[in-house]
């Protein structure tokens, strides 16, 4: 015995499962065979003979005579010691008394849940004899009521129907004064050893639940405006439901609805009107209150398993309930539209019909319009995530469902509706987004469907115009609309949902919160002097990019990066720069606040260590090109190699030319003198901006510029040396030469800032990135890839990609990748786009840009 009771100690955890199990099946079960009690389309035509206030009202009922059974779970905490959350308290007793109501089993179920919903921290002997005494009051208002009944039968003025039940209600009668009297003489732990207090607490819940239970089937009756005696009711429901206990019933299915029905019909009530009274009853008490149970079920589930898996299941879930509601809403709006816009094909062919899940009968043209598009704008806005979206959305199918039920009452749509509703209360935690940047991707995809529902519609309105010729095939058929006056009222709709989706967006758009800050010089270059910098560091001081700065949890500004936005993509231009240790926490809080506001970042010529990094962000990217990186310390002109290169050294040597390195600030003649290089160099050409330098004094004034002098001592070439803040990596950025610069000239001005850079202690030096070199060779590369590869072979004779990729070669020991990442929520045309435009827009444009963002700048918070 004992090896017996060890073995079930040691298997306990899979008797609970197997009874949680054996409950879902059960409860299963039981749903199925009221669904067959149940007829939708009765309770359709039910609810359309009842005013709306009547249905309201019959469903607080209901929520209301299931509260008094939470006592039950009170007092078992009390006797318990324990305190649980009033919410958790509340809700699991909801669940577990509905689910007790649809399962019965005389009140065992309840018992098995409530052991394991608040008995897992208690030892097991205290929780069995703490239910055992749950469990023998749990009839005790029945019972009490059975004696009531059974002196109103014997006493009262009854039906003579009603006198062959007193056998059943004396025997539920007898069954409290029994309990009461055990109680009270036993003192065994499980039946005695109960307080005052506790007893009449438990007597108290379980009169007021058979109240509840007894009041919700007579004022449902009332509310239906059946002519009852409440002395006649009382008898014959309660004898039902001793009847039913007893059986073992579950719900008290079969036994309850037959003696129902025969016993109001005897009392001279239609039998039509008393089956619709059971379905109200069934659905009332039973259902709706089960529904609400379930919600909190899954909740409850949902915590304990998101616990225990560490967040993963909630954001799942989520993240597949909002995709879903999205899909709703787009596929219903759709419909809805569809079936307006060809009713004949849904009138005609079944398999269409059923595929819409707002199908009205009496709805007209216009709502169905209005519906349709706005289920698709709103549908807009829970796909973008954004907060504001979320209670009009609510308000829409409220709206709809108010519709429903007014106009054209269908259980279908009602379902579909509550279903939405939930779903979307649901998903509320994935709309975070505190405003819409209505990207070109939503305005493609958006634009696609109202167009193309749009063109549909005008299509229709045309073909059935008088003059227009008819064919008589099937499809044709499908284009034929009721009347012109109809078909007007829907384009009336579109154009009103046309005025609204520009509204909503605007609403949705808010005051537009533009990411990061103006350029501050000051704190950009205390950051790149005290943690270092990379070789695009110094291009933040051009002023035609936006800076953002990380401060770290000692409130220290350790990361900066440098973007630009255009539409919804704030472009990053190459690595962050700072204190590297940081870059991980600077990126990620920088993803995260873009998501927040509704942008997507996309990262510019990016390292393969920040590839690595954001693919974990489900970042997808391309190859854009690899950077030459010269070997300073083993750089060197001998050998056959290098034969030509110091052919030019030598050259240049002979002919007086001169290499200097000049120090700022400069000088306004020397300003002009490089402006007149700079401007010969350029001719009609326009500077551009962003990933390159352009001429700015305020800009070459930050760093080094190496020179190339003539014999006159006149500058025929020059390059500003960009800082990088760092002795390991040294670059250039503008490299300009005038018509009197001998060829070859920027071969001299190169190999002279390598000796100079090697001199100065630089490991290498950066020539910059070769376009597409290497990229999509593979036959297993990227798609995108394999195009940027016909792009490099072909676009060869209009730039030439593989002359700068030969030249770079000669002095290169190295080669780096250099990536551009982009969100898999960006489509990549678009993101190739807006790097396009950012890269190549000239400069005097960027400047009227920011000439009117000084201007309008107080209209956005930043």
């Amino acid at each position: 015995m004992k090896k017996m009771l060890q073995w079930i100690k040691e298997h306990v955890s899979y008797f609970k499962s197997i009874f949680i199990f054996s409950v879902v099946i059960i409860v299963f079960r039981e749903l199925l065979s009221i669904s067959k009690t149940i007829s939708f389309e009765q309770l359709g035509n039910i609810f359309q003979d009842l005013a709306l206030w009547k249905i309201v009202l019959m469903f607080l009922i209901g929520l209301v005579a299931v509260f008094p059974m939470i006592g039950y779970d009170v007092i078992l905490n009390k006797i318990l010691k324990q305190k649980p959350k009033k919410m958790f308290l509340i809700e699991s007793s909801w669940m577990i008394n509905t689910i007790n109501n649809i399962a019965g089993f005389g009140g065992l179920v309840s018992i098995g849940l409530r052991s394991e919903f608040y008995g897992k921290e208690k030892d097991g002997k205290k929780v069995v004899q703490a239910l055992s005494k749950i469990l023998i009051f749990l009839m005790s208002g029945l019972s009490i009521y059975s004696l009531i009944a059974f002196f109103l039968v014997m006493f009262g003025h009854t039906n003579d129907y009603l006198q062959q039940y007193w056998i059943w209600l004396i025997g539920g009668g007898l069954y409290f004064p029994v309990v009461l009297i055990a109680s009270l003489i036993r003192k065994d732990e499980y039946i005695g050893d109960i307080d005052n207090q506790t007893r009449a607490g438990l007597i108290l819940t379980s009169f007021l639940e058979w109240t509840g239970v007894l009041g919700s089937f007579i004022l449902i009756g009332l509310l239906m405006g059946v002519k009852l005696n409440p002395l006649q009711i009382i008898p014959l429901f309660i004898a039902a439901s001793v009847i039913g206990i007893v059986s073992m019933i579950p719900g008290e299915l079969g036994s309850f609805d037959i003696m129902m029905i025969v016993g109001l019909s005897a009392l001279g009530i239609n039998r039509e009107v008393v089956i619709a009274w059971i379905l109200l009853y069934r659905l009332f008490y039973y259902i709706v209150p089960f529904i609400i149970g379930i919600i909190f079920f899954i909740k409850n589930l949902s915590h304990s398993l998101n616990s225990r898996y560490s967040g993963i299941p909630r954001e799942l879930s989520t993240e597949l309930a909002h995709k879903f509601v999205v899909f709703l809403m787009y596929f219903s709006g759709i419909m809805i539209v569809l079936s307006a816009t060809i009713p004949e094909a849904f009138s005609q062919l079944n398999w269409l019909k059923k595929l819409n899940p707002l199908s009205f009968h009496i709805i007209t043209q216009l709502p169905a319009i209005l519906l349709g598009f706005l289920l698709l704008i709103m549908g807009r806005g829970i796909a973008a995530r954004v907060k504001r979206a979320y209670l009009p959305t609510i308000g829409l199918i409220l709206i709809t469902l108010v519709y429903t039920f007014i106009k054209d009452f269908s259980w279908g749509v009602i379902i579909f509706l509550s279903l939405l509703l939930v779903i979307i209360v649901f998903s509320k935690r994935e709309l975070f987004r505190e405003q819409l940047v209505y990207s070109w991707e939503m305005i493609t995809v958006d634009g696609i469907i109202f167009l193309a529902l749009t063109l549909l519609y005008i299509v229709i309105g045309v073909y059935n115009l008088p003059t227009f010729p008819h064919h008589k095939n099937r499809f044709i058929s499908f284009f034929f609309f009721p009347s012109e006056k109809i078909w007007f009222s829907g384009f009336i709709g579109i154009l009103l949902v046309t005025l609204f989706s520009y509204l909503f967006i605007r609403y949705l758009e808010g005051n537009r919160f533009k990411m990061g800050s103006l350029l501050d010089e000051d704190r950009v270059l205390s950051l790149l002097t005290k943690f270092g910098g990379n070789t695009d560091s110094q291009l933040i001081f051009l002023g035609d990019k936006e800076m953002y700065i990380y401060t770290d949890q000692n409130n220290e500004e350790t990361v900066l990066l440098q973007f630009k936005t255009l539409n919804d993509k704030c472009i990053v231009m190459g690595d962050p720069s700072g204190k590297k240790e940081d870059f991980p926490a600077a990126v990620e809080q920088f993803i995260n606040e873009a998501d927040k506001w509704g942008y997507l970042p996309v990262f510019y010529e990016a390292s393969e260590e920040v590839v690595m990094f954001l693919h974990e962000f489900g970042y997808d990217f391309i190859k854009m090109g690899e950077e030459a990186h010269v070997d300073l310390p083993n750089f060197t002109l001998s050998g056959k190699k290098m034969k030509s290169e110091r052919a030019v050294m030598n050259r240049f040597t002979k002919e007086n030319y001169r290499f200097e390195v000049l120090t700022p600030p400069f000088s306004k003649e020397l300003m002009q003198e490089l402006k007149q290089v700079s401007d010969e160099w350029l001719g009609s050409r326009k500077e551009k901006g962003f990933s390159l330098g352009f001429f700015s004094e305020n800009y070459l004034q930050r760093g080094k510029i190496a020179v190339v002098k003539n014999q006159e001592n006149q500058i025929v070439a020059f390059a500003n040396i960009m800082p990088t803040y760092t002795k390991e990596e040294g670059t250039i950025d503008l490299m300009r030469y005038n018509k009197q610069a001998p060829s070859g000239v920027m071969d001299y001005l190169f190999i002279s800032l390598f000796n100079y850079m090697n001199d100065e202690g630089f490991t290498y030096f950066n020539l910059g990135m070769a376009p597409l070199s290497n990229v999509g060779t593979s036959k297993k590369s990227f798609i995108q890839e394999r195009i940027a590869y016909l792009v490099y072979e072909f676009g060869s004779r209009f730039y030439s990609f593989q002359g700068l990729r030969d030249y770079k070669e000669k002095y290169a020991a190295d080669w780096v990748s250099r990536y551009t990442l982009y969100s898999r929520k960006s489509f990549i045309a678009y993101v190739m786009i807006a790097l396009l435009i950012i890269d190549n827009a000239p400069i005097e444009k960027q400047k009227k840009m920011h000439g009117v963002r000084r201007i309008l700048r107080n209209r956005y918070q930043r």
